[in-house]
């Protein structure tokens, strides 16, 4: 049985965003993704176990370019209520689920308890979040799910420096 700290760090380094698809698990329809067709985004785990996690659309329309931080009483609200609807941070620990069989294959994390987030309500949370590596040639691939309100939410994240 591998250790879990050899999970942990197996998992480690930085990963760049691909993309997000998210499925209405009744209907089978996949929704509009809330980062658009060409997202960005980082998402880090250390081998101390802390991970951060930042993710941004691209699409012009939800990207405006009048305003700058930091914000000022000027900026029209609607460009900053786009930012907030089109991106999300959060960071804190993570762990391995002790009460899932993990390998370094797939398995579930926990995220959190959640230290800093731009959606405020996050911020003490733990949330799981079940993962999958897939190794394409030179390639990492991570694949990270949650289900949640009768919606599927998948996000492929490609390792750019391993940990």
């Amino acid at each position: 049985m591998v250790k879990s700290t050899d999970l942990i760090a197996s998992l480690a380094g930085t990963y760049s965003l691909l993309n997000n698809t998210v499925t209405n698990l009744t209907t089978s329809a996949p929704l509009p993704s809330t980062w658009g067709t060409s997202p960005s985004g980082l998402l880090t785990y250390t081998r101390y176990g802390h991970m951060s996690a930042v993710m941004s659309a691209t699409h012009p329309p939800w990207r405006p370019t009048d305003i700058r931080w930091p914000p000022k009483d000027s900026d029209p609200p609607t460009s900053w209520e786009l930012v907030g609807r089109h991106s999300m941070s959060y960071a804190g620990p993570f762990a391995l689920n002790a009460s899932v069989a993990n390998t370094e294959r797939e398995g579930q994390l926990l995220h959190g308890p959640i230290v800093a987030a731009s959606v405020p309500v996050m911020i003490g949370e733990t949330q799981a979040r079940n993962y999958a590596v897939v190794e394409e040639g030179d390639e990492v691939l991570l694949n990270v799910w949650l289900v949640s309100q009768g919606l599927r939410s998948e996000v492929w994240w490609k390792r750019i420096v391993k940990g």
